[in-house]
């Protein structure tokens, strides 16, 4: 019978499907390519949204289990990894003090591990020691808050055999990866943060952000120096 509910539903349902059917069949070619378009427009949207979201999630959650490993080096486990097939191990933990921003540091900025935490480059020196120890990360990520140290600020770095060094950060410039001007071979005991910039930027570009640091709480002799004396050119998109 027609005046059943569910009879009603559809045929609620089959003028809807009509109205729309007519709504495209009024628009003309032109109008068709455009409304296309914006579909389009809005379905990329989505996906770029949702992959902010899941790289975002990844690098958070990623964090905790190098924390994890972390302490788990503190505690002498020399061979503890964040997961075990991980082909990079947590070395330090920076932190700077004033705008409370932790993260822990892996060994070698390889693609992998830049995606999981700031890492040190491995043609440098492992902090607090004689040259330029540089620590990349993605600027979106575990190093969106570099554009918040100022001039002065603090920045402690626990190394995994214990070793709590403080650097005091000096200049921040931007320059082009292959102009850095960072030398691992420098005199004294210094820290680099690069990334990339500028920090709103949605595609890769050739320049970087460094903020320059050095030691001022020398809590352990050096062991020599790992630099190799080559100039630095951070190329690596962060």
């Amino acid at each position: 019978m027609s005046d059943k509910p569910g009879n009603d539903a559809h045929l609620e349902q089959g003028q809807d499907k009509e109205g729309r059917a007519g709504f495209l069949a009024r628009l003309n070619p032109l109008e068709t390519v455009v409304l296309a378009g914006i579909l389009l427009i809005a379905l990329a949207g989505l996906m770029l949204v949702g992959k902010g979201f899941y790289m975002k999630a990844k690098a958070e959650f990623s964090q905790v289990l190098l924390k994890r490993s972390f302490e788990a080096q503190l505690q002498g486990d020399t061979n503890a990894k964040p997961w075990p097939w991980a082909d990079f191990s947590t070395e330090a933990e920076i932190t700077a003090l004033r705008i409370g921003k932790t993260a822990v540091v892996l060994s070698g900025a390889s693609g992998e591990a830049l995606a999981f935490g700031p890492a040190r480059l491995a043609n440098t020196p492992a902090p607090g020691e004689l040259g330029t120890s540089v620590i990349a990360a993605h600027r979106d990520t575990h190093f969106r808050w570099l554009k918040d140290v100022k001039q002065g600020d603090l920045l402690v770095i626990t190394r995994k055999d214990g070793t709590n060094l403080t650097f005091r950060a000096g200049t921040s410039r931007i320059a082009r990866w292959d102009e850095s001007g960072i030398n691992a071979d420098a005199p004294g005991r210094n820290l680099a943060l690069a990334t990339c910039w500028p920090f709103d930027a949605t595609e890769q570009g050739p320049l970087r952000y460094i903020v320059n640091a050095e030691l001022v709480a020398d809590a352990v002799e050096a062991k020599g120096s790992m630099a190799e004396g080559l100039p630095l050119s951070p190329a690596r998109s962060f």
